[in-house]
């Protein structure tokens, strides 16, 4: 039996029928595309092949080749499941994204393709769109990916991702629910669970900011709940914005990472309680918005503030008031400054202190990949015995361990900060 392409076929979220309208086996093994020429209409037995084999050709199939053939039947999702259940293609699961602005992803990453994103665009069928499928479903015209046009010498060299694209369709109702069908169905046959959340949250109003928090990052008993969420904001925000953020981000139960790239108002206010649960990492974009006071509350294990305006009086401050006793919530922190000078802090810190500072410093220089790098460091102790680290890099990055609850040292944080850059 042959379908034709070019028509709109319903993706079967659900479990799908033995009498699925697929075929139990595809004409090309390794191919996504369903034939439907007669040049191309001979039929290859999958599943008559030894299990070894079978195996061994569907390690070989793309992400996009296996959720093809994982619905066509139920045989055929028991069989794409079973395979990736196996400890060494379970392991190599990176990233399972859901992307919420105008533009609609599911974004998966594995690290058997190396840099390559798999990206199901979802678009929504309006309905003046005479396809003559039920609502509430996800189908498909096409199982040919597309790629970006980025020339393969600038890949390499840049070391940058290649997106391969799927277009899927969606009715205009209740989608949000339709895509948790999907994205379980994804889950299921890769044994993966939903990594991370992207939302651009002026792009929904208020209920559908509500409605997708609480379906992907509202829960983590859920398994599929997100375990990283980043809301984007791309232009400045409104009152209006700023309310719902703050309804957001009291709703969300992200646990390993929070990114903002956001631009509140000036009487946006990120106060300590305002999250629900702590979380191990909170990375804050254009962070201009938040204070020194601000920092101080956060309820993170680590905190990342990109292109910050907090300045040196600030940081003299933050680290005279460690020395007396105060203890940030956070373990360790980076700030971005325009430009710091840490030796001119520390004396006048010196100066502030009657019973004299007792601080280490060390310095060295380290060439990277992009250059030379001048670190200068500072370990001060203060009177219970706790040693606090602050070192400034290349007069611009102010690293800082605060509590000495970790193994971590400064210097893999460093390396963790420019991983993100």
């Amino acid at each position: 039996m042959s379908l034709q392409t070019s028509s709109i076929h319903r993706i079967q979220t659900a479990a799908p029928s033995d009498h699925s309208p697929f075929p139990p086996h595809l004409p090309y093994l390794f191919s996504p595309v369903i034939a439907t020429q007669k040049s191309m209409s001979s039929e290859f037995p999958l599943f008559r092949l030894p299990l070894i084999v079978l195996n061994h050709g569907l390690k070989l199939m793309t992400p996009f080749e296996i959720i093809s053939l994982s619905l066509c039947s139920k045989r055929c999702k028991t069989v794409c499941q079973s395979l990736r259940n196996q400890l060494k293609c379970k392991e190599k699961a990176v990233k399972f994204q859901l992307k919420f602005s105008k533009k609609r992803e599911i974004q998966l990453e594995f690290n058997y393709y190396l840099n390559t994103l798999w990206i199901l665009s979802i678009f929504q069928i309006s309905g003046k769109d005479e396809i003559g499928l039920s609502r509430n479903d996800l189908f498909v015209t096409n199982w040919i990916p597309t790629e970006d046009d980025t020339p393969q010498e600038q890949i390499r060299e840049n070391n940058s991702m290649v997106n391969q694209y799927l277009k899927v369709y969606i009715s205009n109702d209740c989608d949000i629910f339709v895509l948790r069908k999907y994205i379980d169905h994804l889950a299921y046959i890769f044994n993966i669970t939903l990594t991370d959340l992207e939302l651009h949250f002026q792009d929904f109003t208020r209920d559908e900011n509500e409605k997708i928090i609480d379906s992907y990052c509202g829960n983590r008993r859920d398994t599929n709940c997100v375990k990283s969420l980043k809301l984007i904001g791309e232009s400045e925000n409104t009152p209006e914005d700023d309310e719902v953020l703050y309804h957001i981000l009291n709703r969300q139960e992200a646990e390993c990472q929070l990114t903002l790239a956001i631009k509140p108002t000036s009487k946006f206010h990120f106060y300590g309680d305002l999250l629900r649960y702590s979380i191990n990492q909170l990375i804050v974009r254009n962070s201009d918005w938040l204070t020194c006071g601000e920092l101080e509350c956060c309820k993170s294990f680590s905190v990342w503030m990109f292109n910050s305006k907090i300045n040196e009086f600030n940081i003299e401050f933050m680290i005279k008031r460690w020395y007396s006793g105060w203890t940030p919530k956070w373990t360790l922190a980076m700030i971005e400054h325009i430009f710091i000078n840490i030796d001119d802090c520390i004396i006048r810190i010196r100066e502030g202190i009657s019973a004299g500072l007792i601080a280490i410093r060390s310095e060295e220089t380290i060439e990277e990949p992009d250059g030379l790098s001048h670190r200068i460091k500072y370990s001060i102790r203060r009177g219970n015995g706790t040693i606090g680290e602050f070192l400034v890099e290349n007069n611009k990055y102010l690293y800082i361990k605060a509590r000495g609850n970790t193994d971590i040292s400064l210097s893999t944080f460093i390396s963790m900060t420019k991983e993100m850059m």
